[in-house]
């Protein structure tokens, strides 16, 4: 069994595609969205005139079997994430104003308001991502597999900032093993690569180079959307015990 892993599309239709014809180059048995298949930040993306997040949201409900909400997901929903355990969302959270939501969460939450495009989801569109999961456990020959956009506590990456020591991670492989999960994939931190956490520290592996992974690892994958530290994504290789990305 190939498990195909994309994350972060960002409304990039055009790599969208680019990257679901290598993967079926690749010969993958599924294919499984980490999230984020919306939001177009304009500080940081430069695709203006072929962004399309209802086409993406088509094409990514057609071709993957598990699909996650990511943080971008969640706002385009106007959904709150319901595994947030250090910032409890005031129930009329999305009544609230841009202001008050920044001064109500003490700039700890991505607002997304003040730098984002609207996605132009349809109704359907966006009453499709509020019943996307938060994560999701896949059963394997080898054991149990979370799935989701970002770590625990932080699952959907909706908090600000970004985890970078091995004992920020502790709570996530914590929280893997309530779940009896032997292995984790994420996305949301725009990697080159693979960016994994060990039970003994942080690896880095490039693009193309083959890693087995070890009980209790976090790995992070690329990237869809072009960006200057190279887009791609990820093919866990159950029978050989590998993991590996692929550039875009």
């Amino acid at each position: 069994m190939r498990y195909a892993l994309i994350s972060d599309i960002h409304e990039d239709i055009v790599h969208l595609k680019l990257a679901l014809k290598k993967i079926e180059k690749q010969k993958c048995d599924v294919i499984i969205c980490l999230g984020d298949v919306s939001g177009f930040s304009v500080p940081h993306y430069h695709y203006y005139d072929t962004r399309n997040a209802h086409e993406c949201l088509r094409i990514v409900r057609e071709n993957c079997a598990i699909i996650i909400a990511g943080n971008h997901d969640l706002h385009a929903a106007r959904k709150v994430p319901q595994i947030n355990p250090h910032y409890p969302y005031p129930d009329n959270w999305y009544q609230m104003d841009y202001h008050q939501r920044l001064l109500a969460s003490n700039g700890k939450v991505w607002l997304f308001d003040n730098d984002e495009l609207n996605p132009l989801y349809t109704t359907d569109d966006v009453d499709f991502l509020k019943t996307l999961p938060e994560y999701h456990i896949l059963n394997t020959p080898h054991g149990n597999v979370l799935l989701s956009h970002y770590t625990y506590p932080n699952l959907t990456g909706s908090m600000r900032g970004f985890y970078s020591s091995a004992d920020e991670f502790e709570a996530h492989r914590l929280y893997m093993a309530l779940a009896n999960c032997f292995l984790s994939f994420t996305g949301h931190r725009h990697y080159m690569g693979l960016y994994i956490t060990t039970t003994s520290g942080i690896l880095q592996k490039r693009h193309n180079r083959r890693y087995t992974p070890e009980p209790m690892d976090c790995i992070m994958v690329p990237p869809i959307t072009h960006s200057q530290i190279g887009n791609g994504f990820c093919i866990y290789d159950i029978e050989q015990k590998s993991v590996i990305t692929h550039l875009i």
